[in-house]
């Protein structure tokens, strides 16, 4: 009996895959599922035969009690191990070759990437973010990791982003470099730090509809702002400083967002 998820966590599930991206011949993987509320993706990946193990990690002691009822529900118990751990705390080294943290805040995600630099070799990463990309994507980048692949989708009317970052030093990258003559080009653009270069580069039309979205939003708060100004303005009243800064943040944003949106213009 396979487990029914959601679409975005059906995304992180199969953002592990593929093994041979991974770990090449070795498919015998274990992942550590950082935050992982009641097991879903662990349970997932073992039942579709992409992890051989899995470490269910959570602070929480109730979602936790709940993961370990449903892993004993799929009769996992020998290939889940649940433990109680904030962030990666709780994990050795060379325990996991794959760390999966969903759903979770960016900030929070960068967090626990910081306090978990501890764990070595470094192990793969699959970051599904909430918020704050462009804060985990400069982390991820000033700590040598690789953002090897980024996916945008929507579930529930809510746009979301998956990322698998591979270490700089890891075997696959290296492989890939040689056969394929990829470099390690770190220094991003803001656009890209804001946006994901992968997604640009191949033209992800998820990310082109929410870019759409976003511009017709922020022209809508523009046009609100200037709408402000000019009434301010004809009453005699001075333009707070507050304001001002606002206009001019709305107006950078705008042109991030055009520059964005010209990646998907037709050559």
């Amino acid at each position: 009996m396979d487990i029914v998820l959601s679409k975005r966590m059906e995304t992180v599930v199969n953002m592990v895959l593929p093994q041979s991206v991974i770990i090449g011949e070795n498919t015998q993987i274990t992942v550590a599922d950082i935050g992982c509320d009641h097991a879903y993706v662990s349970i997932a990946l073992i039942k579709r035969g992409i992890a051989k193990n899995v470490i269910a990690m959570d602070v929480r002691k109730g979602p936790l009690a709940i993961a370990k009822k449903n892993v004993q529900l799929h009769e996992l118990e020998d290939v889940i191990d649940i433990r109680l751990s904030d962030g990666l705390e709780k994990l050795a080294c060379d325990e996991a070759d794959v760390v999966v943290i969903a759903g979770m805040g960016g900030l929070l995600v960068k967090g626990i990437l910081e306090r978990g630099n501890h764990i070595t070799p470094r192990p793969i990463l699959i970051l599904q973010p909430q918020s704050d990309l462009k804060e985990v994507r400069k982390y991820l980048l000033k700590q040598k990791y690789i953002i090897e692949k980024e996916e945008m989708l929507i579930d529930e009317g809510k746009y979301y982003t998956v990322m698998r970052v591979i270490p700089e030093e890891h075997d696959i990258w290296k492989q890939n470099m040689e056969c394929d003559g990829t470099s390690n080009d770190a220094t991003y653009s803001e656009v890209e730090l804001l946006y994901g270069r992968y997604g640009l580069q191949h033209k992800d039309m998820i990310l082109s509809a929410y870019l759409k979205k976003e511009a017709e939003q922020l022209q809508q708060i523009r046009q609100k702002l200037q709408e402000h100004v000019d009434d301010m303005t004809k009453k005699g009243m001075d333009i707070p400083d507050k304001t001002k800064e606002r206009i001019c943040t709305i107006q950078q944003e705008i042109e991030y967002n055009n520059r964005a949106r010209e990646y998907f213009i037709q050559e």
